[in-house]
């Protein structure tokens, strides 16, 4: 697949039929207002996940085994994060100036992914790092904990608990914020299409 980048520049630079019904200000907006949604959302995670960082600096200073396996865990759901906030600001930034059928198609797809993006390289990374410092924590401070078996099922267990609860968070979102979006998409991909293959 080409770069988006790459797509946005064939989407300016490509002369086609004008559609004087389609209001490509309004749409640009429109995407403009999601990606400003989003900033503020990952804005909020990131300093939620900077302080947890330093809280975890500040408390397992004296463990060093401890404090590497939960900054790998941190940085872990910090690179998934920015990675997830790089697609969201490409979709954001797209510019409706001048119709193309190739940007558009390109354009679904790439929301259609919001829907869900624990399916994406960047997240088997993060969970690699996530898994690989959960274990050492488990490992390295399981054995002084006064249960080490409860505590064992509970880094266990958190990770699908908290998988779960950001899947339904994703999907409530993909409804309220990225369906009309699409709608409004698939909409103008069929209308270029009918003016397409309408006779001359």
């Amino acid at each position: 697949m080409a770069n988006f980048e790459e797509l946005q520049q064939v989407w300016q630079q490509q002369r086609g039929a004008s559609f004087t019904h389609f209001d490509a200000a309004d749409l640009t907006g429109a995407f403009r207002s999601y990606g400003r949604r989003n900033d503020a959302i990952n804005l909020l995670k990131l300093l939620i996940l900077a302080t947890q960082l330093c809280l975890i600096v500040t408390f397992l200073r004296e463990r060093p085994i401890s404090l590497f396996g939960a900054c790998l865990v941190d940085c872990s759901g910090l690179y998934f994060m920015l990675s997830d906030w790089r697609n969201q600001r490409a979709i954001a930034r797209l510019n409706f100036a001048s119709p193309s059928l190739d940007f558009v198609r390109i354009a679904v797809e790439r929301l259609k992914l919001q829907r869900d993006p624990f399916r994406t390289r960047e997240f088997l990374i993060a969970l690699c790092g996530f898994w690989t410092g959960g274990l050492i924590v488990l490992a390295d401070h399981g054995s002084r904990a006064r249960h080490p078996w409860l505590f064992a099922n509970v880094m266990i267990g958190l990770p699908f608990l908290g998988f779960a609860f950001g899947r339904w968070i994703r999907r409530t979102r993909f409804r309220r914020e990225c369906q009309p979006l699409l709608e409004r998409l698939e909409t103008l991909l069929a209308t270029m299409l009918e003016s397409t293959e309408a006779p001359l």
